[in-house]
């Protein structure tokens, strides 16, 4: 994802649509954070990027199809991408816009005898998604990462606890086999196991 970064006076005036279709792209921030996905139908992205007076407006979908492993049973959990989304980012404090105006922490907490404060506009800027949008070094200006972006929407749409199917039976807790393929004669334990001294005691009525 380091390597996305995009100089945002490179656009046309009327934005650009970014398209990220290659799979080794998507794999690579699966293999960084240690995510257990894999991809059975090609994950693609689309983003328009337009540049505008306060920040960057980003629109996208995302489109494709991946396996997880089920939460109750660790089979494939097969989960269908498709994501529509409008994203807008502030310009980084400190920084100027691509009009060249200063959009300092400064100047966008400056105040205006006549139309009074804009302290809203500087909590804005400091807002900024350091992983979308930054000042480029060495007097690059603003950059950004439409590849970051999509990663982030697409973690959004993953299920938290994915299943393989609604009705999943999971593991059994004793011999650990799948329940919903394999029979198991193992007891089933009676609530909890740390009450089980107290189980046969008897209690006389006085």
């Amino acid at each position: 994802m380091h390597k996305n970064w995009i100089p945002l006076q490179s656009l046309p005036v009327g934005g650009k649509t970014f398209v990220l279709d290659d799979q080794a792209q998507w794999q690579e921030p699966f293999d960084e954070f240690g995510l257990n996905c894999r991809i059975i139908e090609p994950l693609r992205a689309e983003i328009f990027v337009l540049a505008q007076e306060q920040g960057v407006l980003f629109r996208g979908t995302i489109h494709g199809k991946v396996v997880l492993p089920c939460d109750r049973c660790a089979d494939d959990s097969e989960v269908f991408i498709k994501h529509s989304f409008d994203s807008f980012e502030p310009y980084p404090a400190g920084s100027f816009m691509a009009s060249g105006k200063d959009t300092s922490r400064a100047s966008a907490g400056r105040k205006d005898p006549e139309h009074g404060n804009s302290e809203d506009d500087a909590e804005l800027l400091d807002d900024a998604d350091e992983a979308v949008i930054r000042s480029g070094a060495h007097g690059r200006g603003i950059e950004i990462n439409p590849a970051a972006l999509a990663w982030e929407e697409f973690s959004l749409t993953l299920p938290i606890k994915p299943l393989c199917r609604d009705d999943c039976k999971g593991l059994c807790p004793v011999c650990g086999s799948n329940k919903n393929t394999d029979a198991c004669s193992c007891k089933k334990e009676q609530g909890d196991p740390r009450l089980a001294a107290l189980r046969g005691l008897t209690i006389e009525k006085k």
